[in-house]
Protein backbone atom coordinates (compact mmCIF):
# COMPACT_ATOMS: atom_id res chain seq x y z
CA UNK A 1 0.00 0.00 0.00
CA UNK A 2 1.24 3.55 -0.73
CA UNK A 3 2.79 5.13 2.32
CA UNK A 4 1.23 8.17 3.99
CA UNK A 5 4.30 9.12 6.02
CA UNK A 6 6.76 11.94 5.50
CA UNK A 7 9.23 14.14 7.37
CA UNK A 8 8.69 17.04 9.74
CA UNK A 9 11.74 19.24 9.08
CA UNK A 10 13.15 21.68 11.62
CA UNK A 11 16.63 22.19 10.19
CA UNK A 12 18.86 20.88 7.41
CA UNK A 13 19.97 17.34 8.24
CA UNK A 14 21.05 14.12 6.52
CA UNK A 15 18.58 11.99 4.55
CA UNK A 16 15.77 14.57 4.28
CA UNK A 17 15.91 15.02 0.51
CA UNK A 18 16.51 11.32 -0.02
CA UNK A 19 13.43 10.48 2.07
CA UNK A 20 11.19 12.96 0.24
CA UNK A 21 12.44 11.81 -3.16
CA UNK A 22 11.96 8.16 -2.17
CA UNK A 23 8.17 8.53 -2.17
CA UNK A 24 6.98 10.51 0.84
CA UNK A 25 3.34 11.54 0.89
CA UNK A 26 3.85 14.77 2.78
CA UNK A 27 6.59 17.07 4.07
CA UNK A 28 6.36 19.89 6.59
CA UNK A 29 9.01 22.58 6.86
CA UNK A 30 9.32 24.93 9.82
CA UNK A 31 12.57 26.80 9.29
CA UNK A 32 14.30 25.17 6.34
CA UNK A 33 11.62 26.39 3.94
CA UNK A 34 14.05 26.74 1.06
CA UNK A 35 14.56 22.98 1.05
CA UNK A 36 10.94 22.57 0.02
CA UNK A 37 11.84 23.76 -3.48
CA UNK A 38 13.15 20.31 -4.36
CA UNK A 39 10.05 18.40 -3.25
CA UNK A 40 8.62 16.42 -6.17
CA UNK A 41 5.27 17.33 -7.62
CA UNK A 42 2.59 15.36 -5.80
CA UNK A 43 4.12 15.70 -2.33
CA UNK A 44 1.93 17.82 -0.06
CA UNK A 45 4.30 20.54 1.18
CA UNK A 46 3.27 22.45 4.31
CA UNK A 47 5.01 25.46 5.79
CA UNK A 48 4.95 27.00 9.25
CA UNK A 49 6.71 30.05 10.57
CA UNK A 50 7.18 30.30 14.31
CA UNK A 51 5.30 33.28 15.73
CA UNK A 52 6.96 33.85 19.06
CA UNK A 53 5.54 37.17 20.22
CA UNK A 54 1.87 36.16 20.46
CA UNK A 55 -0.46 33.20 20.09
CA UNK A 56 -4.14 32.77 19.25
CA UNK A 57 -5.20 32.96 22.89
CA UNK A 58 -3.41 36.27 23.39
CA UNK A 59 -5.02 37.69 20.26
CA UNK A 60 -8.50 36.78 21.48
CA UNK A 61 -7.90 37.92 25.05
CA UNK A 62 -6.62 41.27 23.81
CA UNK A 63 -10.05 41.95 22.30
CA UNK A 64 -9.23 41.46 18.64
CA UNK A 65 -12.00 40.34 16.36
CA UNK A 66 -11.29 37.22 14.30
CA UNK A 67 -10.78 39.43 11.25
CA UNK A 68 -8.36 41.73 13.07
CA UNK A 69 -6.44 38.75 14.45
CA UNK A 70 -6.17 37.12 11.01
CA UNK A 71 -5.02 40.39 9.44
CA UNK A 72 -2.32 40.77 12.10
CA UNK A 73 -1.14 37.18 11.78
CA UNK A 74 -0.91 37.21 7.98
CA UNK A 75 0.61 40.67 7.96
CA UNK A 76 3.40 39.48 10.25
CA UNK A 77 4.05 36.35 8.17
CA UNK A 78 3.52 37.70 4.67
CA UNK A 79 7.20 38.31 3.97
CA UNK A 80 7.92 34.64 4.68
CA UNK A 81 5.16 33.62 2.28
CA UNK A 82 6.56 35.89 -0.42
CA UNK A 83 10.09 34.53 0.04
CA UNK A 84 8.86 30.95 -0.35
CA UNK A 85 6.39 30.93 -3.25
CA UNK A 86 6.96 27.19 -3.72
CA UNK A 87 5.03 26.53 -0.48
CA UNK A 88 1.28 26.76 -1.07
CA UNK A 89 -0.13 25.39 2.19
CA UNK A 90 0.55 27.23 5.47
CA UNK A 91 -0.31 26.52 9.07
CA UNK A 92 -1.68 29.20 11.36
CA UNK A 93 -1.26 29.23 15.12
CA UNK A 94 0.41 26.15 16.57
CA UNK A 95 -1.51 24.06 19.12
CA UNK A 96 -4.04 26.67 20.30
CA UNK A 97 -5.87 25.83 23.53
CA UNK A 98 -9.62 26.51 23.89
CA UNK A 99 -11.85 25.66 26.82
CA UNK A 100 -15.40 26.48 25.76
CA UNK A 101 -17.67 26.98 22.75
CA UNK A 102 -17.27 30.75 22.72
CA UNK A 103 -13.48 30.49 22.45
CA UNK A 104 -13.66 27.78 19.83
CA UNK A 105 -16.26 29.75 17.87
CA UNK A 106 -13.89 32.73 17.81
CA UNK A 107 -11.07 30.54 16.52
CA UNK A 108 -13.31 29.00 13.87
CA UNK A 109 -14.11 32.46 12.55
CA UNK A 110 -10.41 33.40 12.73
CA UNK A 111 -9.65 30.44 10.49
CA UNK A 112 -12.44 31.46 8.08
CA UNK A 113 -10.93 34.93 7.84
CA UNK A 114 -7.43 33.50 7.45
CA UNK A 115 -8.55 31.27 4.58
CA UNK A 116 -10.20 34.19 2.83
CA UNK A 117 -7.21 36.50 3.24
CA UNK A 118 -4.75 33.80 2.19
CA UNK A 119 -6.83 33.04 -0.90
CA UNK A 120 -6.49 36.71 -1.86
CA UNK A 121 -2.72 36.18 -2.16
CA UNK A 122 -2.98 32.79 -3.84
CA UNK A 123 -2.27 30.58 -0.82
CA UNK A 124 -4.09 27.86 1.12
CA UNK A 125 -4.41 26.93 4.78
CA UNK A 126 -3.93 24.02 7.14
CA UNK A 127 -6.62 24.56 9.77
CA UNK A 128 -6.78 23.89 13.49
CA UNK A 129 -3.29 22.54 14.17
CA UNK A 130 -4.50 21.19 17.49
CA UNK A 131 -2.24 19.36 19.95
CA UNK A 132 -2.47 15.65 20.78
CA UNK A 133 -5.68 14.82 22.63
CA UNK A 134 -7.23 18.23 22.04
CA UNK A 135 -9.57 19.94 21.74
CA UNK A 136 -12.18 18.24 23.87
CA UNK A 137 -14.47 16.27 21.58
CA UNK A 138 -17.46 18.31 22.80
CA UNK A 139 -15.91 21.50 21.35
CA UNK A 140 -15.75 20.30 17.74
CA UNK A 141 -19.26 21.50 16.76
CA UNK A 142 -18.13 25.07 17.41
CA UNK A 143 -15.27 24.60 14.92
CA UNK A 144 -17.47 23.27 12.12
CA UNK A 145 -17.99 26.70 10.47
CA UNK A 146 -14.28 26.73 9.60
CA UNK A 147 -14.49 23.22 8.16
CA UNK A 148 -17.56 24.14 6.10
CA UNK A 149 -15.56 26.96 4.54
CA UNK A 150 -12.60 24.62 3.99
CA UNK A 151 -14.08 23.13 0.83
CA UNK A 152 -14.47 26.55 -0.76
CA UNK A 153 -10.85 27.46 -0.04
CA UNK A 154 -9.37 23.95 -0.53
CA UNK A 155 -8.07 23.91 3.02
CA UNK A 156 -6.84 20.92 5.02
CA UNK A 157 -7.47 20.03 8.66
CA UNK A 158 -4.27 19.67 10.70
CA UNK A 159 -3.87 17.65 13.90
CA UNK A 160 -0.98 16.36 16.01
CA UNK A 161 -0.90 12.76 17.24
CA UNK A 162 1.73 11.47 19.63
CA UNK A 163 1.76 8.65 22.16
CA UNK A 164 4.15 7.02 24.64
CA UNK A 165 5.70 4.49 25.22
CA UNK A 166 4.34 2.89 22.00
CA UNK A 167 2.61 4.42 19.00
CA UNK A 168 -0.40 2.19 19.64
CA UNK A 169 -0.76 3.03 23.33
CA UNK A 170 -4.28 4.33 24.18
CA UNK A 171 -5.72 2.75 21.00
CA UNK A 172 -7.90 -0.36 20.94
CA UNK A 173 -7.30 -2.53 24.01
CA UNK A 174 -4.06 -0.76 24.95
CA UNK A 175 -5.67 1.24 27.75
CA UNK A 176 -5.02 2.04 31.40
CA UNK A 177 -8.18 0.09 32.19
CA UNK A 178 -7.47 -3.52 31.10
CA UNK A 179 -11.19 -4.02 30.44
CA UNK A 180 -11.50 -1.00 28.12
CA UNK A 181 -11.46 -1.29 24.35
CA UNK A 182 -11.58 1.64 21.92
CA UNK A 183 -11.81 -0.62 18.87
CA UNK A 184 -9.95 0.91 15.94
CA UNK A 185 -9.88 4.35 17.59
CA UNK A 186 -7.59 5.92 20.17
CA UNK A 187 -7.32 8.78 22.64
CA UNK A 188 -3.97 10.10 21.38
CA UNK A 189 -2.96 8.34 18.15
CA UNK A 190 -6.00 7.44 15.98
CA UNK A 191 -8.03 9.99 17.92
CA UNK A 192 -8.78 11.62 14.58
CA UNK A 193 -11.26 8.81 13.87
CA UNK A 194 -13.35 9.91 16.83
CA UNK A 195 -13.38 13.46 15.47
CA UNK A 196 -14.46 12.42 11.98
CA UNK A 197 -16.98 9.81 13.05
CA UNK A 198 -18.61 11.85 15.79
CA UNK A 199 -18.61 15.28 14.15
CA UNK A 200 -17.33 15.67 10.60
CA UNK A 201 -18.97 12.72 8.85
CA UNK A 202 -22.45 13.29 10.39
CA UNK A 203 -22.27 16.92 9.23
CA UNK A 204 -21.30 16.13 5.65
CA UNK A 205 -17.66 17.07 6.18
CA UNK A 206 -16.09 13.62 6.19
CA UNK A 207 -14.21 14.29 2.97
CA UNK A 208 -12.21 17.24 4.32
CA UNK A 209 -8.56 16.17 3.87
CA UNK A 210 -6.61 15.56 7.07
CA UNK A 211 -2.89 15.98 7.65
CA UNK A 212 -1.28 14.75 10.87
CA UNK A 213 1.37 17.46 10.89
CA UNK A 214 3.30 16.02 13.85
CA UNK A 215 3.47 12.43 15.05
CA UNK A 216 5.78 10.17 17.01
CA UNK A 217 6.58 9.30 20.61
CA UNK A 218 6.48 12.13 23.15
CA UNK A 219 7.15 11.68 26.88
CA UNK A 220 4.82 14.61 27.65
CA UNK A 221 1.77 12.69 26.41
CA UNK A 222 -0.18 10.74 28.98
CA UNK A 223 -1.47 8.78 30.68
CA UNK A 224 1.23 6.15 30.38
CA UNK A 225 1.37 2.66 31.86
CA UNK A 226 2.91 2.58 35.37
CA UNK A 227 6.04 0.78 34.22
CA UNK A 228 6.80 3.28 31.45
CA UNK A 229 9.94 5.40 32.00
CA UNK A 230 8.71 7.98 29.47
CA UNK A 231 11.01 9.40 26.86
CA UNK A 232 11.33 9.62 23.09
CA UNK A 233 12.32 6.62 20.97
CA UNK A 234 15.99 7.25 21.79
CA UNK A 235 15.36 6.85 25.54
CA UNK A 236 13.02 3.86 25.44
CA UNK A 237 15.48 1.21 24.23
CA UNK A 238 16.10 -0.35 27.64
CA UNK A 239 12.39 -0.43 28.47
CA UNK A 240 11.48 -2.04 25.15
CA UNK A 241 14.25 -4.59 25.54
CA UNK A 242 13.07 -5.62 29.03
CA UNK A 243 9.34 -5.31 28.43
CA UNK A 244 8.93 -6.45 24.82
CA UNK A 245 12.15 -8.34 24.14
CA UNK A 246 12.96 -5.76 21.44
CA UNK A 247 16.69 -4.97 21.72
CA UNK A 248 16.88 -2.86 18.52
CA UNK A 249 15.16 0.43 19.39
CA UNK A 250 15.56 1.90 15.89
CA UNK A 251 13.93 -1.10 14.24
CA UNK A 252 11.17 -1.27 16.86
CA UNK A 253 10.36 2.42 16.47
CA UNK A 254 10.37 2.05 12.70
CA UNK A 255 7.89 -0.84 12.95
CA UNK A 256 5.67 1.24 15.23
CA UNK A 257 5.63 3.99 12.58
CA UNK A 258 4.74 1.40 9.95
CA UNK A 259 1.87 0.21 12.16
CA UNK A 260 0.61 3.80 12.31
CA UNK A 261 1.04 4.21 8.56
CA UNK A 262 -1.03 1.11 7.86
CA UNK A 263 -3.82 2.51 10.03
CA UNK A 264 -3.73 5.83 8.17
CA UNK A 265 -3.97 3.97 4.87
CA UNK A 266 -7.41 2.68 5.89
CA UNK A 267 -8.89 6.21 5.83
CA UNK A 268 -9.09 7.85 2.42
CA UNK A 269 -9.47 11.34 3.88
CA UNK A 270 -6.02 11.15 5.53
CA UNK A 271 -3.39 12.73 3.28
CA UNK A 272 -0.45 11.81 5.48
CA UNK A 273 1.50 12.26 8.69
CA UNK A 274 4.85 13.94 9.31
CA UNK A 275 7.28 12.26 11.68
CA UNK A 276 8.67 14.60 14.30
CA UNK A 277 11.40 15.35 13.59
CA UNK A 278 14.26 15.63 11.08
CA UNK A 279 16.97 18.08 12.16
CA UNK A 280 16.93 19.91 15.50
CA UNK A 281 18.05 22.96 17.45
CA UNK A 282 19.57 20.86 20.23
CA UNK A 283 17.75 19.81 23.40
CA UNK A 284 14.98 18.73 23.67
CA UNK A 285 14.38 18.39 19.92
CA UNK A 286 17.47 16.29 19.30
CA UNK A 287 15.90 13.54 21.42
CA UNK A 288 13.22 13.18 18.74
CA UNK A 289 15.53 13.52 15.73
CA UNK A 290 15.62 10.58 13.32
CA UNK A 291 17.86 12.20 10.67
CA UNK A 292 21.01 10.21 10.00
CA UNK A 293 19.85 7.24 12.09
CA UNK A 294 18.86 3.68 11.26
CA UNK A 295 15.23 4.81 11.57
CA UNK A 296 15.75 7.18 8.65
CA UNK A 297 17.43 4.51 6.53
CA UNK A 298 14.56 2.11 7.14
CA UNK A 299 11.95 4.77 6.35
CA UNK A 300 13.70 5.60 3.06
CA UNK A 301 13.74 1.95 2.01
CA UNK A 302 10.11 1.59 3.09
CA UNK A 303 9.05 4.63 1.01
CA UNK A 304 10.92 3.30 -2.02
CA UNK A 305 8.99 0.06 -1.74
CA UNK A 306 5.66 1.78 -1.01
CA UNK A 307 5.74 5.18 -2.75
CA UNK A 308 2.89 7.53 -1.91
CA UNK A 309 0.10 8.51 -4.24
CA UNK A 310 0.38 12.10 -5.49
CA UNK A 311 -1.66 14.53 -3.43
CA UNK A 312 -4.71 15.91 -5.16
CA UNK A 313 -7.37 17.91 -3.40
CA UNK A 314 -10.68 16.02 -3.57
CA UNK A 315 -13.35 17.02 -6.04
CA UNK A 316 -16.64 17.90 -4.38
CA UNK A 317 -20.11 17.85 -5.90
CA UNK A 318 -20.56 20.63 -8.42
CA UNK A 319 -16.85 21.35 -8.73
CA UNK A 320 -14.71 20.76 -11.78
CA UNK A 321 -11.45 19.02 -10.97
CA UNK A 322 -8.72 21.36 -12.22
CA UNK A 323 -5.12 21.97 -11.29
CA UNK A 324 -4.13 25.38 -9.93
CA UNK A 325 -1.98 25.96 -13.00
CA UNK A 326 -5.02 25.52 -15.24
CA UNK A 327 -7.20 28.12 -13.51
CA UNK A 328 -8.19 31.03 -15.72
CA UNK A 329 -8.64 34.38 -14.01
CA UNK A 330 -11.94 35.90 -15.11
CA UNK A 331 -11.98 39.66 -15.30
CA UNK A 332 -15.14 41.53 -14.38
CA UNK A 333 -18.11 40.55 -12.21
CA UNK A 334 -18.85 36.89 -11.48
CA UNK A 335 -21.98 35.14 -10.27
CA UNK A 336 -24.45 37.66 -11.69
CA UNK A 337 -28.05 36.61 -11.00
CA UNK A 338 -30.14 35.42 -13.94
CA UNK A 339 -32.76 37.93 -12.81
CA UNK A 340 -33.00 40.27 -9.86
CA UNK A 341 -34.67 39.02 -6.67
CA UNK A 342 -34.86 39.94 -2.99
CA UNK A 343 -32.92 37.81 -0.52
CA UNK A 344 -33.23 37.68 3.25
CA UNK A 345 -30.55 35.59 4.95
CA UNK A 346 -30.99 34.44 8.55
CA UNK A 347 -27.38 34.37 9.76
CA UNK A 348 -26.96 31.96 12.67
CA UNK A 349 -23.95 32.30 15.00
CA UNK A 350 -20.93 29.98 14.70
CA UNK A 351 -22.01 27.74 17.58
CA UNK A 352 -25.65 27.29 16.51
CA UNK A 353 -26.91 23.71 16.58
CA UNK A 354 -29.34 22.11 14.15
CA UNK A 355 -32.19 23.05 16.51
CA UNK A 356 -31.60 26.73 15.77
CA UNK A 357 -31.60 26.08 12.02
CA UNK A 358 -34.85 24.10 12.25
CA UNK A 359 -36.47 26.91 14.24
CA UNK A 360 -35.49 29.48 11.61
CA UNK A 361 -36.77 27.35 8.75
CA UNK A 362 -40.05 26.45 10.47
CA UNK A 363 -40.71 30.10 11.33
CA UNK A 364 -40.05 31.54 7.88
CA UNK A 365 -40.21 28.90 5.17
CA UNK A 366 -43.92 28.64 4.34
CA UNK A 367 -44.47 32.40 4.09
CA UNK A 368 -41.10 34.00 3.31
CA UNK A 369 -38.67 31.31 2.05
CA UNK A 370 -35.77 32.96 3.90
CA UNK A 371 -32.28 31.56 3.37
CA UNK A 372 -30.82 30.06 6.58
CA UNK A 373 -27.12 29.52 7.20
CA UNK A 374 -24.10 30.52 9.27
CA UNK A 375 -21.68 31.96 6.71
CA UNK A 376 -21.35 35.74 6.82
CA UNK A 377 -19.83 35.68 3.34
CA UNK A 378 -22.75 33.71 1.93
CA UNK A 379 -25.12 36.14 3.61
CA UNK A 380 -23.56 39.21 2.01
CA UNK A 381 -22.40 38.11 -1.42
CA UNK A 382 -24.34 38.60 -4.64
CA UNK A 383 -25.08 41.35 -7.15
CA UNK A 384 -28.63 41.81 -5.88
CA UNK A 385 -30.52 45.05 -5.52
CA UNK A 386 -31.99 43.96 -2.19
CA UNK A 387 -29.95 41.95 0.29
CA UNK A 388 -31.05 41.72 3.91
CA UNK A 389 -29.26 39.94 6.74
CA UNK A 390 -30.96 39.03 10.00
CA UNK A 391 -28.04 38.34 12.34
CA UNK A 392 -29.01 36.06 15.22
CA UNK A 393 -27.09 36.68 18.45
CA UNK A 394 -24.40 38.71 16.68
CA UNK A 395 -22.40 39.01 19.90
CA UNK A 396 -21.25 35.44 19.18
CA UNK A 397 -19.30 36.88 16.22
CA UNK A 398 -17.17 39.01 18.60
CA UNK A 399 -19.83 41.70 18.86
CA UNK A 400 -22.73 43.24 16.98
CA UNK A 401 -20.74 46.26 15.84
CA UNK A 402 -17.95 44.00 14.54
CA UNK A 403 -20.38 42.00 12.41
CA UNK A 404 -22.10 45.14 11.20
CA UNK A 405 -18.73 46.63 10.21
CA UNK A 406 -17.87 43.38 8.39
CA UNK A 407 -20.84 43.78 6.05
CA UNK A 408 -20.21 47.49 5.64
CA UNK A 409 -16.61 46.85 4.60
CA UNK A 410 -16.94 43.73 2.43
CA UNK A 411 -20.57 43.71 1.29
CA UNK A 412 -21.82 47.30 1.12
CA UNK A 413 -25.52 47.68 0.47
CA UNK A 414 -26.61 44.91 2.82
CA UNK A 415 -29.53 45.86 5.05
CA UNK A 416 -28.51 44.60 8.48
CA UNK A 417 -30.76 43.73 11.41
CA UNK A 418 -29.74 42.07 14.69
CA UNK A 419 -31.95 39.67 16.64
CA UNK A 420 -31.12 38.21 20.05
CA UNK A 421 -32.73 35.04 21.32
CA UNK A 422 -32.01 32.78 24.28
CA UNK A 423 -33.44 29.65 22.68
CA UNK A 424 -34.57 28.27 19.31
CA UNK A 425 -38.21 28.72 20.38
CA UNK A 426 -37.64 32.39 21.15
CA UNK A 427 -35.92 32.83 17.79
CA UNK A 428 -38.89 31.28 16.00
CA UNK A 429 -41.27 33.68 17.71
CA UNK A 430 -39.16 36.71 16.85
CA UNK A 431 -38.76 35.69 13.21
CA UNK A 432 -42.51 35.17 12.89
Amino acid sequence: MPTKLGPHVLRAAPDISEYIQAGSAIAKFVDELGAAVNAPSGVLVIGRRYQGDYDAQLQKNSGKTPLEAAQQFIGDQKETYQMNPHVKYWEGHNEPVWNNDDEMGWYAQFEVERMRLMADIGLKCVLGNFATGSPDLALWPAFLPALRAAKQYKAILGLHEYSCPWMWWMTGKHQMDPNADEGDEGWTTLRYRKVYRQHLIPNGLGDIPLAITECGLDPMVGPQPPESPGGTWKALGGFWSRRDNEPDKADYYFRQLVWYDKELQKDDYVVGATIFTWGSYGKPWEDFDVAGTEVAKKLIAYAQQNPAKPFKYPEFDGEEDVDDDDITIIEGPRGLPRTQYKRTYVLLPPDASAAWARAAVEATWDKERYTVGNSADDAGIGDLNKRRVIAVNPQKWAGDQSLKDFFKQYYPGVKYKAVTAASPDELAQKLK
